[in-house]
């Protein structure tokens, strides 16, 4: 062999060795869906927005990236998980949008948006005209009546309180149509908005992908249920999932368009269980991080919101909470199983549940129905049990896709009215002894235990590729939390408003072995 030949045999086996390591690497790093601790991710949820008593919501979305992004927006309603409203949003690099919930007249059941600033919607919110001139578009009642209707209410006002899912359906090509036109001008606002009709009327029509890759992340959300009238405003931020729809071999990230979910919004059935991590081999796969060690779960695609569960699931969870008369306080403690409808709905799943779940939220007759007891336990600041008074059971009837417990422990039944949020949808605590310290403490909710057939079972997931369950269920969630000062000043009445993010812990059985 020549020596020109050694040389190119050597680059050719430097090139090869090079190559399989760098394929290596990228198969020992495939992306999961996952929780993302930072707030920042493909997937936004957020548990909860209310138009009732006197408040209004602000929801805000950011791009943290260099990236012009595509996303799909849908508000769905808090009983069955039903859209309510959906568009699409595109933004700029490190472009903020944001929008707000409110109602016209609280003795009505008008459920409204309004966009808070001149980044491109797609249609725009243009509908309706307020007084002062801004325009704004209603809630919709179409995906729960004839012939979608289910068991639940057919009015307005039915949207008036429900949760948010913001999902980067792709990234716009940088120097194409759709991109320039979302950038910004001299002034800041976009350069030329009607440039998404041209793109629907036309590019778009009959390719929605064009002009776009796949998604790349960097997104954050935040919320404020915000109260004018009684001075309070209650935060939080997002949950963020991160890595929801990635392909293997789009390196680097955003160069190819395997996973691009961009569509006009009444033609994207985009949703939670759209989960996808590789398109050729056709799965999804979850990364949950326990304690002592990550769990990565594969799950055929057809079944990717169980991926999207994993990493939301919890066997229990816990909150700390002020029921102190004297202080004014009170606190409200928000639920919500974002990828519930996709396992009781029964124009999805049919007449069985799919489990976790355990009943389905029927499509005729009654909602209550769809009602699951979860065991709960309180304590006191000094760690002493708050038991229930004889004759009740300490378990809470949650019916729905995002509820609201009353957290006030009483002798007595506790009053839905004046509650933080005026949430319709109400869970209440048994009644406790009259003697027990109620002002304040910490609840537990116990996502794994239910009763069946006269016995105690454990929920889980349905098994991952290796026979891994992740046990209880899949939930996010916060406190609200008001206190009112009477004497703030001579005749002047003050309201002092927190929220905080509930806790959990996670669990999972393999071959009836526990994870942990």
């Amino acid at each position: 062999m020549s020596t020109s030949s050694i040389g190119k045999f050597a680059l050719r086996t430097g090139q090869s060795l090079a190559a399989a390591l760098t394929l290596a690497l990228f198969a020992g790093n495939a992306a999961a869906v996952r929780l993302d601790p930072d707030g920042h991710g493909q997937v936004l949820i957020y548990p909860y927005y209310t138009t009732r008593a006197g408040n209004q919501t602000v929801i805000s979305v950011t791009n943290h990236s260099d990236r012009h992004k595509a996303l799909f927006v849908a508000f769905r309603e808090a009983r069955n998980g039903r859209q309510t409203l959906t568009f699409n949003v595109y933004l700029a690099p490190y472009d903020t949008w944001s929008t707000t919930a409110f109602a016209l007249d609280e003795n009505g059941e008008s459920a409204n948006l309004i966009s808070g600033d001149k980044s491109c919607t797609y249609p725009a919110f243009d509908e309706r005209i307020l007084p002062n001139g801004r325009r704004y578009v209603p809630f919709r009642t179409v995906g729960y009546i004839a012939p979608l209707d289910d068991a639940g209410p057919n009015t307005m006002d039915r949207a008036r309180e429900g949760y948010v899912e913001i999902f980067e359906t792709g990234t716009l090509v940088p120097g194409s149509p759709p991109a320039d036109a979302i950038s910004p001008n001299g002034l800041g606002a976009p350069v030329d908005c009607e440039e998404l009709y041209t793109g629907f009327s036309s590019y778009w029509r009959t390719a929605p992908a064009t002009y776009l890759t796949n998604p790349t992340g960097g997104l954050s959300g935040e919320a404020m249920v915000l109260n004018v009238g009684d001075g309070t405003v209650m935060a939080y931020s997002a949950t963020a999932l991160a890595d929801f729809r990635t392909d293997p071999s789009d390196i680097p990230a955003g160069s190819r368009s395997s996973v691009v979910s961009h569509r006009a919004p009444a033609e994207n059935t985009l949703g939670l269980d759209d989960a996808l991590n590789d398109p050729l081999e056709r799965f999804a796969t979850a990364a949950v991080d326990l304690p002592s060690r990550r769990l990565e779960l594969k799950y055929p695609a057809e079944r990717g919101v169980d991926a999207v569960s994993a990493v939301l699931a919890a066997d229990a969870a816990d909150v700390n909470y002020v029921n102190d008369a004297s202080l004014g306080a009170t606190t409200d403690w928000v639920i919500n199983f974002p990828t519930k409808p996709y396992y009781t709905d029964q124009a999805i799943v049919g007449a069985t549940a799919i489990k976790p779940f355990t009943a389905v939220y029927p499509t005729t007759g009654s909602e209550a129905s769809a009602a699951m007891y979860l065991p709960y336990a309180l304590r006191d600041p000094s760690g002493r049990s708050v038991g229930v008074s004889a004759g009740s059971s300490a378990n809470l009837e949650m019916r729905y896709a995002t509820q609201v417990i009353a957290l006030a422990p009483s002798s007595g039944t506790v009053n839905a009215t004046g509650r933080p949020l005026g949430s319709t949808l109400v869970s209440r605590l048994a009644p406790v002894a009259a003697s027990a310290v109620k002002e304040t403490g910490w609840m537990s909710l116990d996502l794994l235990r239910y009763s069946e057939n006269g016995g105690q079972a454990s929920r889980s997931l349905r098994v991952a590729e290796d026979g891994t369950a992740m046990l209880g269920l899949p939930m996010i969630g916060f406190t609200a939390i008001n206190y009112i000062n009477s004497n703030a000043a001579p005749g002047v009445l003050a309201n002092y408003s927190l929220s905080k993010q509930q806790r959990r812990t996670q669990d999972c059985r393999r071959n009836t072995i526990s994870c942990k």
